[in-house]
């Protein structure tokens, strides 16, 4: 299981998702499904972090992307443009989970502090997985190497937060379900596969602006 096989799984995954929170928010195994895709492309991040070759430019890729799709992302799920009120997209938690992991590389005389700080902006700010989704990343690049540390991080990263979230609306969330990711998380070989490096970059706004003009013309 290379990166590629990992980035197909994540985006598939997420289209099912999204069909799901779109136009059948009945069939809950949908969304179930779609738990699979934030872990995954969560651990290529710290991958991707490992490998590369300039940093900084991963990060202004990651963020030009955010803008990018945030009007598709608003047009998805709430038939509008421009709302305030939903949110950010997860390229923008992407966004944050690399610069956490890059910050905490570079300054580490501060210790965990900077990525407790940018895992409190993320949450902030509403983007999609907040603050849980910045502390995979960071969990995913922390324990690079041994799965089985990565597996147990993520989980209980999960389980605090799925706790929070039942005090505070009395319900289960479907995240407790993204667990699966890990399955394939774990057959992945190091290896890169094809190069298709910017699959999920087009590919998020792309589907994103697709489902948001159906749902304008259904």
């Amino acid at each position: 299981m290379n990166s590629t096989n990992l980035k197909i799984i994540a985006c598939l995954t997420m289209l099912i998702d999204h069909l799901g929170a779109v136009f059948f928010p009945q069939y809950i195994y949908l969304r179930i499904i779609g738990r699979i895709a934030f872990p995954i492309f969560a651990f290529l991040i710290a991958e991707g972090y490992l490998h590369t070759h300039n940093v900084k430019k991963y990060l202004i890729r990651l963020f030009a992307f955010a803008l990018i799709s945030e009007i598709p992302y608003n047009l998805a799920f709430n038939g509008n443009i421009i709302d305030f009120g939903s949110g950010l997209n997860v390229f923008f938690t992407l966004f944050f989970g690399l610069l956490a992991v890059f910050v905490y590389d570079h300054y580490k005389n501060f210790g965990f502090l900077p990525v407790l700080l940018i895992g409190i902006i993320a949450h902030l700010l509403d983007t999609d997985y907040g603050m849980l989704g910045v502390m995979v990343i960071f969990a995913f690049y922390a324990f690079k190497g041994d799965f089985y540390k990565q597996a147990l991080s993520y989980i209980l990263l999960t389980l605090v937060f799925l706790g929070i979230l039942y005090l505070e609306y009395d319900s289960i969330n479907l995240q407790v379900y993204s667990p699966i990711a890990l399955i394939p998380i774990y057959f992945y070989n190091g290896k890169k596969g094809f190069n298709i490096k910017y699959l999920f970059y087009v590919f998020y706004p792309g589907h994103l602006l697709i489902l948001g003009l159906l749902r304008y013309i259904l």
